[in-house]
């Protein structure tokens, strides 16, 4: 189970609770520009806003500004920061050709800590929020404590050294030092938590996976290629067995944007901005054909983006 600290955080001022309905962001790296898309859909639709938030890995650096401006003022601001400089030089490079150059040299990572930090600094400065209690809907951001091995989960204090810690990637990004211990990549552990959204008090859950791949056209060509078809492929079906175990427990609905291997290795303004669409159109179309059935009950969806 993951470390909780700071949990007051979970209540709102006006004294209610906050966790029933709850949306949960995955990690994925590049991948997280989909996520912007189908976010952009759920709030043109008029599809309430979360109660509280939980973010790993990228999908912290979405969830902080939702939680900042939960409407589709906000998301169109997320959507701003993706198609940044700043973001760009983060996901320039695929993480794991990145950890295959660095395990052929020495040292531990390959990007300095600066590359992710201006990003966050951006989502921070935009929004006007330097901590948690700040933010108008509750946030929770899960980082892998390498020392203790184990999720450690923040939701109060400062947000930077949260959200550098949720996305320090393993051999792109260094350590995070909190306290003397090191931090690292959320998901290491567990890329969409649904068990803690569970396990906080959440009757309705709202996830966003980015590890859906589908079927791929040609056998991994490389090293960096077969390490992410592996991990894409481990991660995807840890997602499917947590729902396959909670889907009675609560409603729970993940949403699943399937992409292309090289999707989101290329961050030029002009493909960021086609993977955010091609997002929002297949998001829309669920919308669209399911209307209010859609979250009536458990279920799995796969948006194809292939036209993305």
């Amino acid at each position: 189970m993951p470390q909780l600290l700071g949990r007051g955080n979970l209540a709102r001022r006006d004294g209610k609770d906050a966790r029933r309905r709850t949306w949960v962001l995955g990690g994925g790296g590049a991948r997280g520009a989909a996520q912007v898309g189908v976010l952009l859909a759920l709030f043109e639709a008029g599809i309430a806003p979360p109660e509280r938030l939980i973010g790993v890995s990228v999908g912290a650096l979405n969830a902080v500004v939702i939680a900042a401006y939960p409407s589709l003022a906000g998301a169109h601001m997320l959507r701003e920061i993706w198609l940044s400089k700043p973001a760009a030089d983060v996901f320039r490079g695929h993480p794991l050709s990145l950890l295959m150059t660095r395990m052929r040299t020495q040292g531990i990572s390959v990007l300095p800590a600066r590359n992710v930090a201006r990003v966050i600094d951006r989502s921070v400065d935009v929004t006007g929020t330097e901590t948690f209690e700040q933010l108008k809907v509750p946030l929770q951001v899960v980082a892998t404590n390498l020392h203790a091995g184990t999720s450690r989960v923040f939701d109060s204090g400062p947000l930077r050294l949260a959200l550098q810690a949720s996305t320090a990637i393993p051999g792109v990004f260094p350590p995070v030092d909190i306290d003397g211990h090191g931090y690292l990549d959320g998901g290491i552990i567990d890329n969409l938590p649904i068990s803690l959204a569970v396990e906080s008090g959440a009757r309705e859950i709202l996830a966003i996976s980015l590890m859906a791949g589908g079927e791929v056209d040609r056998l991994p060509g490389n090293w960096a290629e077969l390490l992410a078809r592996t991990l894409q492929l481990a991660l995807h079906h840890r997602a499917l067995s947590d729902f396959e175990r909670l889907k009675r427990r609560v409603r729970l609905l993940l949403l699943c944007p399937v992409l292309k291997p090289e999707q989101g290795l290329d961050m030029q303004r002009a493909h960021v901005e086609e993977m955010i669409e091609a997002a929002r159109q297949a998001t829309t179309q669920l919308l669209q054909d399911a209307g209010r059935t859609l979250f009536r009950s458990s279920a799995v969806h796969y948006l194809n983006l292939a036209g993305g």
